[in-house]
């Protein structure tokens, strides 16, 4: 399986590269991104990418206190279409961030190149090989899997930016309707997923719109299991894992979905997803087992408003009966609301999750964990080339295992957030 990883993207990215008469009649290259710059004010716990028990990707020293907090941002995109029916993308990111934070400043978040063909008179294939974003996202539908809606993602959303990065091959078969409705029905074949459960259960949900890159070490809040004489310390990452990238255990994740669409009115797709981790210690992660249920749905009400839900349910497991093990069943879902005027994009959202621990053994930690979150987000293009948005979250959280680690259960928080883009 790591060699068919390793081919797959070798023979990609030479494919995204143009030659010396890049633009012929026969092809078109499109160049986008943008550069942001954010910040506001926040209470509640440390933040997740500090290494935090907090939900944001910012946040105080405790759940009642409050700081500032503020990232800088360039994401670039490349496209490539050929009328030859060949297509490809390559999408990477910089970002200034606090020192605690242990990602890398620059990093490659999609790198893929797609076939597509007409079957019939009524049917089209399109098949793409690399590492690509899942199609099933309601919400990230903006280039470069932005948002036209809020600042920060669903949960659900946020934690497929964070460890659900698919590389490998995927295909759709696509049938066009009489009516001007299409089906869809798509298959996915992947690895490099196989830490894919690691966050769910250690840290629980979050919210935000940050994207983890290929190969990118992400932290792990100071759950005390993990210490080095924990249950879990012995053998884990002291505090570290591995968002996507190398595959652990040879076996191929799958994925099937089917979807109906009313181009302009409304969709609604169902998808499974099981990343088939073997649950085994290799040197210092665990590859877990993970499978999940997704739904999404969008309806156009009006010219002007928009309804979008989408909900999962799915378990993770880790390591076999016998020695310290994880087996955690979670679920989240969203509801929300966008009406577009003439002042710009006002959006509410309201998300539930949680994560329910099979085990429930103390001396191992209790991962379970249960919240809900309000967002409401304006967003207004200003010019032809930049935008301003303002969103203000609430999240209210538990979790146990913070608890028996010395921290407040209390994970939650509030942040009002301010951010100006530059898209070009």
């Amino acid at each position: 399986m790591r060699a068919l990883l390793l081919t797959v993207l070798l023979f990609t990215l030479p494919g995204l590269v143009p030659s010396a008469s890049a633009q012929s009649e026969n092809e078109s290259i499109e160049w986008n991104g943008f550069l942001a710059l954010r910040g506001g004010g926040i209470e509640g716990p440390n933040g997740w990418p500090q290494g935090g028990f907090g939900r944001f990707d910012g946040g105080a020293d405790g759940p009642e206190d409050r700081d500032f907090w503020g990232r800088a941002e360039g994401q670039f995109g490349f496209d490539w279409n050929s009328t030859g029916s060949w297509r490809g993308r390559v999408h990477a990111l910089a970002r200034l961030e606090e020192d605690e934070v242990p990602g890398p400043a620059v990093g490659l978040t999609e790198a893929w190149l797609g076939y597509q063909r007409a079957t019939s008179d009524r049917s089209e294939l399109m098949v793409r090989g690399g590492l690509f974003f899942y199609p099933s996202s309601q919400e990230n539908v903006d280039p470069l899997w932005g948002s036209p809606y809020t600042l920060n993602y669903s949960a659900i959303n946020s934690w497929f930016a964070e460890e659900f990065r698919p590389i490998g091959l995927d295909a759709e078969q696509r049938f066009f309707l009489d009516s001007g409705r299409e089906w869809s029905l798509g298959a996915t074949v992947f690895g490099g997923n196989d830490t894919l459960g690691t966050l769910l259960v250690w840290r629980g949900w979050t919210m935000h719109d940050r994207l983890s890159v290929l190969g990118e070490d992400l932290a792990l809040p100071p759950v005390f299991s993990l210490e080095s004489d924990g249950a879990f310390g012995q053998n884990q990452r002291a505090f570290r894992t591995t968002a996507f990238g190398e595959d652990f255990d040879d076996r191929p994740g799958w994925a099937l979905r089917a979807r109906l669409d009313q181009p302009g009115a409304f969709n609604v797709q169902l998808a499974w997803v099981d990343n088939r981790g073997d649950r085994r210690l290799y040197e210092d992660e665990y590859a877990w087992r993970t499978q999940f249920l997704l739904l999404g749905a969008f309806w156009q009400l009006s010219e002007r408003f928009e309804l979008i839900a989408e909900a999962t349910r799915g378990r993770t497991r880790m390591n076999f009966p016998g020695q310290p093990w994880v087996d955690a069943d979670f679920d989240a879902v969203y509801l929300m609301g966008s009406w577009l005027n003439d002042l710009g994009r006002w959006s509410l959202r309201h998300d539930r999750f949680g994560v329910s621990d099979q085990i429930d053994r103390a001396s191992w930690g209790i991962f379970d964990d249960r919240g809900q979150a309000w967002t409401l987000a304006w967003i207004r293009a200003v010019g032809q080339r930049s935008r301003l948005g303002v969103e203000w979250s609430w999240l209210d959280a538990n979790r146990p295992v913070a608890l028996a680690s010395g921290a407040s259960p209390d994970a939650g928080g509030m942040r009002l957030m301010l951010e100006w883009r530059w898209l070009f």
